[in-house]
């Protein structure tokens, strides 16, 4: 099975509803299901990003990659975990793409 990470490529499927930003700057709303779009600019392939948007403490994660908590902890995280609690409180917390 294939499981989403942190750079996406044209033709790939999007598997997490959200704002996207391409190679070249150019930023896209895609839903889960679309096809990442060739390059907005140039028409030609290109890599996509998640731009930031939050994630809370018990939420599944449906992108792999790597994430910021609050307090500025990484940690890498797989399709399927749920985004954990602060590692240094242990309290609740919200989460973003690196």
């Amino acid at each position: 099975m294939k499981t989403a990470t942190d750079l996406h490529h044209t033709s790939e499927e999007v598997m997490e509803t959200g704002h996207y930003v391409c190679a070249a700057g150019d930023k896209r709303e895609l839903n889960r299901g679309d096809r990442f779009p060739a390059c907005p600019q140039s028409g030609k392939d290109t890599t996509w990003r998640h731009t930031n948007h939050h994630h809370k403490t018990g939420e599944l994660v449906t992108e792999a990659g790597q994430y910021i908590d609050a307090d500025g902890e990484r940690m890498s995280l797989n399709v399927g975990n749920k985004f954990p609690s602060c590692p240094k409180t242990g309290n609740n917390t919200t989460w973003i793409h690196a």
